[in-house]
């Protein structure tokens, strides 16, 4: 059976291979971000390359309220802005909320590769940008 954090890692990854990414010259307005569901993680949009492939990706995720994200790790760096709401992240192998913090709109987090890391939302969600170099998660 396979381990829920790497059920949420393998669906997202489906699904942003087959997320349309915006490719335009210009900026985009919130009005014009075309969302794709992702099951558990809430909605993505790729704004900028493939996250799937070893290039710089920009997108954003919408993330339900009370979602929470086991711990895992990811291969790349990874750079977080909250957009709005609120998410905690911790560090470590065991979810634990006190070994955390909670992230208001407009901060930001980096996460070096391989670091062991949780997540989770309150009952208002988040919507987060991240950004790096592929591929992701």
């Amino acid at each position: 059976m396979m381990k829920p954090a790497l059920f949420v890692v393998a669906t997202m990854l489906a699904i942003l291979r087959g997320a349309p990414a915006i490719a335009q010259p210009v900026g985009v307005t919130p009005d014009e971000i075309k969302w794709a569901t992702t099951g558990s993680l809430g909605d993505v949009v790729v704004l900028e390359g493939d996250p799937a492939k070893p290039e710089p990706y920009v997108l954003r995720l919408r993330v339900p309220p009370n979602n929470v994200t086991h711990p895992h790790t990811h291969a790349q760096d990874e750079n977080i802005t909250v957009i709005s709401g609120a998410i905690g992240f911790g560090l470590g192998s065991v979810f634990d909320r006190s070994k955390g913090r909670v992230l208001l709109a407009g901060s930001f987090f980096h996460l070096p590769a391989n670091t062991p890391h949780f997540a989770w939302t309150g009952p208002d969600g988040a919507i987060i940008q991240a950004h790096g170099v592929g591929p992701f998660p």
